[in-house]
This record gives C-alpha cells, structure tokens and sequence, in this order.
C-alpha cells in the first residue's frame, strides 16, 4: 500500500497543506477499514479506484462521491474500502478553500459533497485526466494545474481569518482565542462570523479540534507508544487528566488509553 504525501510549490503553500496520493497495486482481499481523527483541515479527492463508503455523525456508509469536497470534520470517522485503492487529493490550510474558491465552508462540514456541483462539470475533465495519467508525479502536477489556474482567476489576498486559523494550527491549538482576537483588534462578533464562513465552524471549537488533531498525529508517530501521558496532557494544554480523556473521548469516540491499543488509523497498514 502506497501512501505519500508531496510539499506544495512555494506559491501554493498560503493556501494548501500538502498533496496526497493513496494507492494500492493489489485489488484488497478483504474490505477495509480505516478510522481518521478530526485533523483541521479541509480536501478536494480525485477517487479513480474502487467507490468507498464513509460513516461518521452526518453519513451513515453511504458510497461517497467519485470526487468530492469535505469540509470540517467536528469528529472522527470511518472509511470502509474494498477492491482497488487510487485517489489523490488536496488537503487545504485552514481557510485556504474559502480564500482560493469563496466557498461557505460551514456548508460542507462533516460532509462529502460532489465537487461536479459546487464547481461545475468541467470537474469531469480534471477527473478524466486524472484517471488517465501515467504516474503519481502527473496526477500530483494535475493538481497543481487545477489550484493554478483557479489562482490566476481569483487572484486571491490572505486575511486576518487566514492569518489566525493558521496561528492555531502553528500552535497545535493552545491558544487563548479572546488574546487573538485583541492582537488583531477585531470585533469578537464580526471575527467569529467570518471565522465560520471560512474555516466551518467557530474559532474555539476549531481549536479543540486541532488541538486533539495535534495530539493524535504525534502519537501515530510514535506508533502509540506513550511513556508518560501526563507529559502529552500538559504539552497540550489541558487542564488535567479528566480533561483530557473527556476531551479525546468526545472526538475521537474513545477514551485514550483504548484508542492508542484499538485505534485502525492507516498508519498501522504504512511501513
């Protein structure tokens, strides 16, 4: 199983995370499943394997979309595969979506909405030539091409919503929002309203949700092997234990101590 992630060009990198490509050069046996914690970040996913189905709070496994935009997710959720893996994405900054595409992203959290209608049928054409390309390099450079041209449509300028998401995904979420918001001399509701037009949902919640994002990255770095949690508790800035485990517990679906032994992130199924 092939999964890699690529650096965007230096141009891109106000607006896009990273590149993914996810495939798999034998048809899967068995069906699959993959858990994902909220992450913070919003995707574009070109899909030209098998159709997969998602669970989560809003989508009870239904099939997903060949290409689809996902927004937010405010919890985890599961990804049941099966046949032939290949698909590429776009995994965005924060407010990146909004600010390249003047997309409402409170419309697409926690769900998975066909990109053919939020952006129309020449999405067909990109897919196709997806599907087509010869490589992960070409796929990867479609992509490019895609944000390229949208860029040079939009013309697009970062703003104070741009420049506090991606403060708190800098600072894994532990950050004082009401702080924020006085360094940028903002009005508190005009900033939560734009906030929540750009990002999908609101600032402190974002937070919490990079914030367990964070935390959940690390430890499937260090394959789930925890030698003191109160370290992990106090890096991550709650307040204490019961804080925490009702904090993991409350996104992830389980409490710490079962998800580091019980967890089927891919990242179990990556050497």
């Amino acid at each position: 199983m092939l999964y890699r992630k690529f650096v965007p060009p230096n141009h891109l990198r106000p607006f896009v995370e990273c590149f993914f490509l996810w495939e798999n050069s034998l048809m899967l046996s068995k069906s699959l499943s993959i858990e994902s914690p909220p992450t913070g970040f919003a995707s574009m996913v070109f899909n030209y394997g098998t159709p997969y189905r998602v669970t989560s709070q809003k989508l009870n496994g239904g099939l997903v979309p060949k290409n689809f935009l996902t927004g937010q997710a405010t919890k985890s959720y599961q990804l049941q595969l099966s046949g032939k893996i290949g698909m590429v994405g776009i995994v965005f900054r924060p407010a990146g979506l909004n600010t390249l595409f003047g997309l409402p992203m409170y419309e697409f959290s926690d769900e998975r909405t066909n990109l053919r209608d939020v952006l129309g049928r020449h999405l067909d054409e990109w897919s196709d030539k997806i599907e087509e390309a010869a490589s992960p390099a070409e796929r990867i450079g479609l992509l490019e091409q895609f944000l390229n041209l949208q860029l040079l449509r939009k013309n697009p300028e970062l703003d104070r919503i741009d420049y506090a998401a991606n403060l708190i995904v800098e600072q894994r979420g532990v950050v004082n929002i009401s702080d924020m918001m006085n360094e940028l001399f903002v009005c508190r509701r005009q900033f939560e309203r734009k906030f929540l037009q750009k990002v999908g949902v609101s600032p402190k919640y974002y937070a919490r949700i990079r914030r367990v994002g964070s935390l959940c990255s690390e430890l499937a770095q260090k394959r789930w092997q925890v030698a003191d949690w109160q370290d992990i508790i106090y890096k991550n800035g709650y307040y204490d234990q019961s804080h925490f485990i009702k904090e993991f517990t409350e996104f992830t679906g389980k409490s710490p101590s079962f998800y580091v032994k019980n967890n089927v992130e891919l990242a179990n199924y990556l050497k």
